[in-house]
């Protein structure tokens, strides 16, 4: 009964506090690509636009924490999606991706969220086009605005600046490396960062680093006037690097075969079938249930939730995948009826 409530809550407010602000900021960073001289620029920003309304369910899980003021978290998160969406279209579809100019275009997500005093840089100087019209400048700006009526912000900004300093560092050895030397710059990276983390392999640390629900998670949390340190870190503990974790591993097993034939690095390559990385999400959950959390009932919810999103998805049933989908539902535990219920209804009325 209780899961049948918490579903129908998080259905409610997806539908009344959520999506109209998803839809009211892709509609208006649309009509911003207008400006966008360079075709293949102007095609990569509508590309990402088009990831947000899927990009927004996930990062929801993030606004069900107490206190979360729904609308302005779910502003703010939509406005620093959409940069993030934006850069990695880039990066993926460049051939340029070189050290300067990823460093340049990554650090418009500390200009984003208010964590330099210096003035916005010439982001797209290292690339062959020289700009993009103005369009990254114009989502920092409108994000940094955002980041501002945050009550809380001073609360969460060391920890804020600390992920985004590993995600960004992250991004920039896997667009930068080679092909053929990828795989060993990411795990020398790996092997020097996650020391702290024993229990994760190496492209599992990536994994949580490449994930940033924890730094979504601080934005909504934020939006709490009355949010100290010690509160922020007891629902963050759950977060990094389990719950992250577990959400690019569900990301990469739904892209699995689109990556496959593109080319496009996945972490769930590196599993050795799809029965271990179902035990990995399994061996995930565990732990982060097992976390000193302020809520344990709700870090439970927030997994099953995440769970839903993505095994109600089509390419979670194509296949091979189909079999993987319906384990996770029995692993969720009591109440994933209730959660993949309400999350194939939004999906099936096109909210996501």
């Amino acid at each position: 009964m209780i899961s049948f409530i918490r579903s129908l809550k998080y259905s409610n407010k997806y539908k009344n506090y959520i999506y109209p602000i998803v839809e009211k900021r892709v509609k208006e960073n649309w009509g911003y690509t207008k400006r966008i001289r360079k075709l293949s620029i102007k095609s990569n920003a509508r590309e990402a636009l088009e990831k947000n309304r899927f990009d927004s369910a996930v990062s929801s899980i993030c606004m069900l924490y107490p206190n979360v003021d729904i609308p302005m978290a779910a502003d703010v998160i939509t406005s620093f999606q959409a940069i993030l969406q934006y850069l990695n279209t880039i990066c993926m579809h460049s051939s340029t991706s070189t050290e300067p100019f990823l460093r340049l275009i990554f650090s418009s997500l500390k200009d984003a969220l208010n964590l330099r005093n210096d003035s916005y840089e010439q982001y797209f100087t290292f690339f062959p086009s020289k700009d993009d019209s103005g369009y990254l400048t114009i989502l920092v700006e409108k994000c940094r605005q955002k980041m501002r009526t945050l009550p809380s912000y001073d609360v969460i900004r060391d920890q804020l600046s600390a992920f985004l300093a590993l995600f960004i560092d992250l991004q920039i050895t896997k667009f930068s490396s080679e092909d053929n030397a990828k795989e060993v710059n990411l795990t020398n990276w790996s092997s020097a960062h996650g020391q702290k983390y024993p229990e994760l392999s190496g492209w599992e640390f990536c994994m949580a680093v490449d994930s940033t629900l924890s730094i979504q998670l601080l934005l909504a949390l934020a939006t709490d006037p009355d949010l100290t340190e010690q509160k922020a870190e007891s629902f963050n503990i759950s977060f990094f690097p389990w719950i992250c974790c577990i959400h690019k591993i569900l990301e990469g097993y739904i892209n699995y075969n689109d990556d496959l034939s593109s080319g496009n690095i996945n972490y769930d390559f590196y599993y050795e079938n799809l029965k271990e990385y179902e035990n990995r999400i399994i061996f995930l959950m565990k732990k982060a249930l097992r976390m000193k959390a302020s809520n344990p009932k709700l870090v439970r919810s927030t997994v099953k939730l995440l769970l839903s999103i993505y095994i109600t998805h089509p390419k979670a049933n194509e296949g091979m995948n189909a079999i993987t989908s319906k384990a996770l539902l029995k692993a969720g535990g009591r109440g994933m009826f209730f959660y993949s219920s309400a999350v194939n209804l939004l999906r099936a009325k096109k909210y996501f």
